[in-house]
């Protein structure tokens, strides 16, 4: 999937998620598919609407309705109302939404259009910046847009992979601050530069920002005014043991059990890590790495959206053209 997009937010703030553990066991969540399917094959392009295309970020406002970036033209923004497996369309773009967020607040949808170095708010129509560029020469650029999260206070935080940085802009969208990475745009490994960074997650009560820092297999914190990282989940390089990540592409976290919900894009598993722990447990696909199109199992999972009251979770299963919806208690 990487090979023809060169993904991967939208990161969302979400109360937290239960998950039930007996000893070192974990319980089985309900699984379902509550968008797209899978037909051996995805689907390059499509006037289908209950047919997804790999497709990319997924968020769901208050009133229940999906929200998910399709991957393929006419590249639209669809709409999944509750229980209904036919989508609406709501807008078309010259490429995929690649993360997306809602504010419960305004009800404002904004989509990072990920090889148009751009944001756009919708229904507003409006674009940040006002003239996308594809260069790193200001944090006022936006190179390949990728992770997106809005605060309380309409504050924008967006991740840009080609210039290895993260840049919070203000409610005006009129000037942008460093929040995360090099002014460089320089990838790195070390605690100050980040390497392909995707998905992001703010904790307003303690101000922090947590980058997925895709090539360097590795979720990064950060306080929000220093641009030192540490790293809170893998760093151990490549691989499918329980330290480790493959290019992970989104983060959430529950405050109910200190827990990253992390989706281990390459490994094709979702991994609970326990804020503090060396080591995360697969509560999500295969925890050897394996890839399938079983109700069970995971291909590419992109995406993670966690329900406001911490019921469930959902899953832009991405190489299975499917949103998952896995019931944790």
């Amino acid at each position: 999937m990487f090979s023809t997009k060169s993904y991967p937010l939208r990161i969302q703030l979400h109360l937290p998620v239960y998950v039930i553990y007996l000893a070192s066991t974990i319980i089985q969540p309900n699984i379902s598919t509550v968008a797209g399917f899978y037909n051996g094959s995805c689907p390059t392009s499509s006037a289908n609407l209950t047919v997804l295309h790999t497709q990319g970020g997924i968020t769901m406002s208050t009133n229940g309705t999906l929200y998910v970036g399709d991957g393929a033209s006419p590249y639209a923004l669809l709409a999944f109302e509750p229980n209904n497996l036919t989508a609406k369309q709501i807008f078309t773009y010259r490429n995929w939404a690649a993360y997306l967020f809602v504010d419960a607040t305004t009800s404002l949808i904004y989509a990072t259009i990920y090889n148009q170095n751009s944001i756009v708010i919708w229904p507003s129509n409006r674009t940040i910046p006002n003239n996308p560029s594809t260069d790193c020469s200001s944090v006022l650029h936006l190179y390949c847009t990728t992770g997106i999260v809005v605060d309380s206070l309409g504050n924008i935080y967006v991740s840009s992979k080609w210039c290895n940085w993260v840049t919070k802009w203000n409610p005006n969208a009129t000037n942008a601050t460093l929040v995360a990475g090099s002014l460089t745009a320089a990838s790195g490994s070390d605690s100050q530069h980040l390497n392909t960074p995707y998905g992001l997650f703010v904790d307003e009560i303690h101000s922090l920002l947590y980058v997925t820092d895709a090539v360097n297999n590795r979720v990064q914190r950060f306080a929000l005014g220093n641009l030192t990282g540490v790293t809170v989940a893998g760093g151990n390089g490549q691989g499918t043991a329980s330290n480790q990540l493959n290019y992970p592409s989104a983060i959430r976290i529950s405050q109910r059990d200190n827990s990253y919900y992390i989706c281990d894009y390459y490994n094709n598993r979702i991994q609970r890590w326990a804020i503090g722990a060396t080591y995360g447990v697969t509560i999500a696909g295969s925890s050897t790495g394996v890839a399938g199109s079983a109700l069970n199992l995971l291909n590419a999972p992109y995406d993670i959206w966690v329900d406001p009251n911490a019921t469930y979770m959902l899953i832009s299963d991405s190489s299975n053209c499917r949103v998952q919806k896995y019931v944790l208690y």
